[in-house]
């Protein structure tokens, strides 16, 4: 089992916008590549991040659903928009705070 984990900055004041924005991901990737991604919010340690992670059997298992996921229609749009968020200043993350991490039962 492979367990992914990608968390992020929130810039200050914008956690419900970050939380929202995730949850519009999760239903992309719902749909096109029917996975359930969970959103999570830190409570101790460095606050103000998010984290979203899924569970899959393997890395080739993760590379399809990427694919799939961020391959759709919906989300090339959705990525176009935060893309051009993150050029104009308006983005509810901090640019260059993208951390992704795998781990596999031990």
């Amino acid at each position: 089992m492979i367990h992914h984990r990608r968390t992020v900055q929130i810039a200050p004041g914008r956690q419900a916008d970050a939380v929202a924005r995730a949850h519009e991901w999760v239903a992309i990737f719902k749909e096109a590549a029917s996975v359930d991604v969970r959103v999570s919010v830190v409570t101790t340690g460095t606050l103000g991040r998010l984290c979203t992670s899924v569970d899959v059997d393997s890395l080739a298992a993760f590379e399809a659903l990427s694919a799939k996921g961020f391959g759709s229609p919906k989300a090339l749009a959705l990525s176009a928009k935060q893309g051009q968020e993150l050029r104009d200043g308006t983005s509810m993350f901090v640019p260059g705070t993208w951390h992704d991490e795998f781990w596999r039962d031990a």
